[in-house]
């Protein structure tokens, strides 16, 4: 298992592009490809690639905007790698990231998908809050260690840059949800993780960049997270026994639904009923929302717990999940 393709889905990506390609042509692996796939981009992008000369690159072009879930479907079923490096364009490779990937899959070839730990950088590529990346999940995670994670955090990656796909998991599960806008790589994560052992790679390989322009931040998308999601978790509670579905939903009342009645409350506060319903009724479908209520009232006001945490500060679920 010694190839690997770098797929990357672009639009309107040129503030970071040049930076971003050129961290993967660095890069120490050199045995490697680079299918890259412009989705109708209009700021320069796609006239920026055509300008790079690097044999290792195909370009693509879109003949109208298709969306990412599209995108990273179009170039995983139009290349034939065993391992499948994805990638977005706002972010940047540290040189030894695809050495470094490669000999984790060599060394635990029973894994459907790895991902690695990152640094996250601001617009001006800055890095910050390194005091998060706490992350105390094993080498290999289990199915059921996977579950339990999901259902107090959600996608074990918290995002698509840091993870590599092995192939023979696409072969069996499929490839990405493309009715999905947002959740479609959490989903992917959740089936993968029924049949195959998760990989940990427990170095950042990556920075990760967080600015305002980017689609999860955006509030009209908040209501397609939470339904999506309340979708996988569906899916996820139908395949784990029933012990397990006890302890995953004693964390997602206290963890993730509690995330959305918060969002479901600031809604309110600030005037946008249309959206305050949307998200009860949501939520009230899933969860009884009078539940809902006392265990905020309980977390927030009462013992005044914030749940302050990046992702990848799973330091409270271990504790939880060790005793």
């Amino acid at each position: 298992m010694d190839k690997i393709i770098v797929i990357l889905p672009v639009y309107n990506g040129m503030q970071y592009l040049k930076q971003n390609i050129e961290s993967v042509l660095s890069q120490t692996y050199s045995n490697f490809k680079f299918f890259i796939l412009d989705d109708c981009s209009t700021d320069g992008s796609w006239e920026y690639l055509c300008s790079v000369n690097d044999s290792r690159i195909t370009l693509i072009q879109n003949d109208v905007n298709r969306g990412l879930f599209f995108n990273l479907n179009y170039l995983i079923s139009n290349s034939n790698e065993e391992l499948i490096k994805l990638w977005a364009q706002d972010d940047i490779m540290y040189e030894t990231c695809l050495d470094e990937t490669v000999k984790f899959h060599i060394k635990f070839q029973e894994i459907g998908f790895s991902y690695s730990d990152r640094h996250i950088i601001d617009e001006k590529g800055e890095v910050y809050n390194t005091h998060q990346n706490v992350d105390l999940t094993p080498e290999v995670v289990s199915t059921k260690l996977h579950t339990q994670i999901a259902f107090f955090v959600g996608s074990i990656a918290g995002n698509i840059a840091n993870v590599t796909i092995v192939r023979n998991a696409i072969v069996k599960v499929g490839l990405f949800n493309e009715k999905m806008k947002i959740s479609a790589d959490f989903e992917m994560w959740v089936r993968i993780a029924q049949y195959f052992p998760v990989g940990h790679i427990k170095k950042p390989l990556i920075q990760l960049r967080n600015h305002k322009d980017q689609l999860s931040r955006q509030e009209e998308y908040f209501i397609f997270h939470i339904k999506e999601d309340i979708e996988i978790y569906n899916y996820l509670i139908s395949y784990i026994d029933e012990k397990e579905r006890l302890i995953g939903r004693y964390y997602l009342r206290n963890y993730k639904l509690l995330f959305y009645y918060t969002l479901m409350l600031k809604a309110l506060f600030k005037g946008k009923f249309n959206t305050f319903y949307k998200f009860y009724f949501i939520l009230n479908k899933f969860e009884n929302i009078y539940v809902l209520t006392m265990l905020f009232v309980k977390n927030k006001i009462v013992f005044k717990n914030e749940n302050k945490r990046s992702y990848m500060d799973n330091t409270k679920f271990y504790e939880y999940y060790n005793n």
